[in-house]
Formats: structure tokens, sequence, C-alpha cells
């Protein structure tokens, strides 16, 4: 079984959105750290998160900045993991909800 890394959910009122597994979670991770040293804010594979609005909008312009400067063709697993991550997340980020992530 592929065991969900992080579970999303809307912060307000708890509805599951999608999830990661630990493949994702390891492609993604790039992202993560370079978020972390935006924010200060680790998103972890054991611990919870709140990402506001604001945030999501951050992590959407590292994963553009990433996009722009990375060689896409290298790890097509992680650009594919990268890019899918980024539509759900801009499609929350611009439906305004504040999301909760929580690792297992």
């Amino acid at each position: 079984t592929n065991l969900m890394a992080l579970d999303f959910h809307r912060l307000d009122n708890r509805e599951y959105l999608f999830g990661l597994d630990d493949k994702n979670y390891k492609n993604l991770d790039e992202i993560f750290t370079e978020f972390k040293n935006w924010t200060g804010i680790y998103i972890d594979e054991y611990g919870d998160t709140k990402l506001t609005i604001e945030n999501q909008k951050i992590v959407l312009k590292i994963i553009d900045v990433y996009i722009n400067k990375t060689n896409l063709n290298t790890d097509k697993q992680k650009t594919v993991d990268i890019l899918e991550f980024r539509t759900l997340l801009k499609y929350f980020s611009d439906q305004n909800f504040d999301i909760e992530i929580l690792g297992d």
C-alpha cells in the first residue's frame, strides 16, 4: 500500500481535499525546503501545518521559479508531481481556502 504522507484539508470545515504519498512528498521536498527558507514554516510529513492563502501563493511562486530554472526532462515524474501539486494549490488558493496539512 502507498500510505499518504500528507493529507490536505480545508481549515474551516476539515473537508478532505487531496493527499500526497511518500513518493510525491519526496518529489516536492525541494519546494518544501525552499518554502521553509522563505517562511520558516516546515511542511513535515509527521506534523501538522496550516497554510494560509498567502502562504499557498508563496509556494506557487517557489514552484514557478523552480519550473523556470530547472530542466524539467531530467526527472519527469518529479516534474509531473510538482505540476500537479501546483494545479491543486492554485485551485484552492483561488477559492480562498486556508489549508490544514495533516501528517501521519
